[in-house]
């Protein structure tokens, strides 16, 4: 009776916590669309009445954005609807002009990043860009949209790293559908291979139901959301570059992506 008793009582606290999780994710997600309309609308309309330099205010909007992802990721952890570790946050403090790339199997991973990636712009995906939560923020922050052309992105890319700017780009183009085959595209190594941009890899190791692709929000029902992200090591593109000398330029490019490709993988 007492095994019965104590059975009953893991399974309501379970199903009890996972309501409640539910009704927390939904207000969760809610508030960050109203809070990225409140900073585009309001706050950054707002600074830009009293900053006419564009650099300057650009700097300004990411820090207020990246503050803003910290509070909102750390309400998070607060109300158990996600747990995230970071690891490696004091190899990046000081990076500047460098191409960061990840896996990428969560909705979240572009949040967690820009609120710990210093000096952060990103090449997004055209809907996300123009979503109207979000067209504000990437606007201001001068978040890149891959919808342009190729040779138009490249020169965004390549500008953005020169000024020092950080770009963050998921090489797989969209979310992880398997995450025992990674496929990255090469666009970001062709970018860094163009004025020899260093490479941050990063790992994200992600534990949950919700958020991945073609996965209903709700499904949070089932547990709390895990992450655990580890920046490794910067890549010496120019290094990499001399080992291959005699090869085309495209074909140093694929190399490089599959070299990145399969040391994330292996660390996954």
């Amino acid at each position: 009776m007492s095994r019965l008793l104590q059975s009953f009582c893991n399974k309501l606290f379970l199903y009890t916590g996972g309501v409640l999780r539910v009704c927390f994710a939904a207000l969760f997600f809610s508030v960050f669309g109203l809070g990225a309309l409140f900073l585009s609308q309001i706050v950054f309309r707002l600074l830009s009445l009293f900053i006419k330099d564009e650099n300057r205010l650009t700097d300004l909007s990411r820090r207020i954005t990246a503050s803003s992802f910290k509070l909102y990721l750390f309400s998070g952890q607060v109300c158990r609807i996600f747990k995230i570790t970071i690891e490696g946050t004091q190899k990046i403090s000081e990076d500047r002009g460098m191409i960061f790339i990840a896996n990428h199997p969560s909705l979240l991973d572009i949040v967690i990043f820009i609120s710990v990636v210093p000096h952060a712009t990103c090449l997004m995906k055209e809907a996300i860009v123009h979503n109207p939560f979000m067209k504000g923020i990437a606007g201001c922050n001068r978040y890149i949209a891959n919808s342009e052309g190729t040779d138009k992105i490249i020169h965004k890319c390549k500008k953005a790293l020169l000024s020092g700017d950080n770009l963050i780009i998921f090489p797989e183009g969209t979310r992880t559908t398997d995450e025992n085959k990674l496929k990255f595209t090469h666009g970001f190594s062709s970018i860094a291979l163009t004025c020899n941009f260093n490479i941050r890899p990063a790992v994200i190791n992600f534990h949950g139901d919700c958020l991945r692709k073609n996965t209903p929000w709700y499904s949070i029902f089932t547990g709390i959301l895990e992450y655990r992200i580890t920046f490794l090591e910067s890549f010496d593109t120019e290094k990499f570059r001399a080992q291959y000398k005699d090869r085309e330029d495209s074909a140093v490019s694929r190399l490089l992506a599959k070299h990145l490709q399969n040391l994330i993988t292996t660390r996954m």
